[in-house]
């Protein structure tokens, strides 16, 4: 639901795209961090030798210098945040499945219909899965984890019982966007 009025702009509009699809990589961006404050250290020394020397002003160069080096000690620190942000989530997320990974494997191994307890656990196991697409569609999943996390789901996506309770679910429009790998 739309809570901005027709007259005024959206973050959405304004961005030329829905947030939901907007793709941040914070890890992956900031490795180079250091190289781009080094290559830009040494553009602001070659600037300060040409610059004439009735401009020049030492104390200007280091400001510079240090607020650049001081930028980089804050994005490094956010890399690392970032990075035991996602070793919890990878811990948390891999700790569910494990929970509920063999009661799944069985239930689609056996024949009939699910029991409820099962419908349910495959309830937990939709969640689940759209909070991995959801931390992972903000940039803090690798694609290559994601890869192998989709690849799991597809398996369970060539059962029609899974299928069809995934779309009772869908119905509910409670999952993020998130669609389920199907292969039917």
């Amino acid at each position: 639901m739309n809570l901005m009025t027709e007259s005024r702009p959206t973050l959405d509009s304004l961005l030329g795209k829905s947030l939901a699809t907007f793709q941040a990589r914070p890890l992956r961006d900031r490795r180079s961090v250091w190289r781009w404050c080094a290559a830009a250290t040494i553009i602001l020394g070659l600037v300060y030798l040409v610059t004439p020397s009735g401009y020049r002003s030492g104390s200007l160069l280091v400001t510079a210098i240090g607020g650049l080096w001081a930028l980089a000690i804050y994005l490094h620190g956010q890399h690392a945040g970032d990075a035991r942000l996602v070793k919890e989530l990878l811990t948390e997320f891999n700790d569910r499945y494990d929970k509920l990974g063999t009661d799944l494997q069985f239930a689609v191994s056996t024949r009939g219909d699910f029991e409820k307890e099962t419908e349910l656990k495959f309830v937990r196991y939709f969640n689940l899965c759209a909070e991995e697409w959801l931390f992972w569609r903000a940039g803090y999943i690798y694609d290559p984890v994601w890869k192998a996390w989709e690849n799991g789901m597809k398996q369970y996506g060539r059962d029609r019982r899974v299928v069809d309770l995934w779309k009772n679910e869908e119905k509910t429009d409670s999952y993020y966007g998130f669609q389920f790998p199907s292969e039917m």
